[in-house]
């Protein structure tokens, strides 16, 4: 009878350590596309500052936080090569979420890469940035590349 309950036991703590990293799995803000050409981008969403909480009332409910999501552009090396990010602050609660600004941070991570075309727009609870790589080898341009990051927060404050 003491080793079924430990073997139960054994069963027991296995599936919760499973469920566990199911979950966490399930949580990544992680998103990767791949190209024909072994290149690929990683989008990210990253962790902003929480703004203006002395403001915050608790009948409100409501939360404004600056949040940004990134796009990585990596060569078939894995490499990066240059980068557009997206940040935006949002104010979110009793049923609603609003984009109150947004802007955009684009470089290059490459000497053979230059970024162009920056630009970033909101629209009600979106943040978007959009930026443009070229590729230059000895001064001819081989490639370009237009990405664009979207950044939305839900009424609940779940970011997408």
């Amino acid at each position: 009878m003491k080793k079924l309950s430990k073997i139960l036991l054994s069963i027991v703590l296995t599936l919760s350590l499973y469920n566990v990293q199911t979950i966490h799995a399930s949580d990544s803000n992680t998103q990767i596309e791949y190209f024909e050409d072994g290149s690929y981008c990683i989008t990210v969403i990253e962790d902003g500052n929480t703004e203006n909480l002395s403001d915050i009332s608790v009948a409100s409910a409501s939360k404004t936080v600056s949040k940004s999501k990134k796009t990585s552009y990596y060569s078939s090396a894995n490499v990066e090569m240059w980068y557009v990010k997206v940040t935006g602050s949002f104010t979110y609660g009793n049923g609603s979420a609003v984009c109150n600004s947004s802007s955009v941070t684009a470089a290059s991570k490459n000497g053979d890469w230059k970024v162009s075309n920056k630009s970033s727009s909101k629209s009600g609870n979106t943040a978007t940035a959009s930026a443009t790589g070229k590729r230059y080898i000895n001064g001819t341009l081989t490639h370009t590349v237009t990405k664009s990051v979207t950044l939305t927060c839900s009424a609940t404050g779940k970011f997408s």
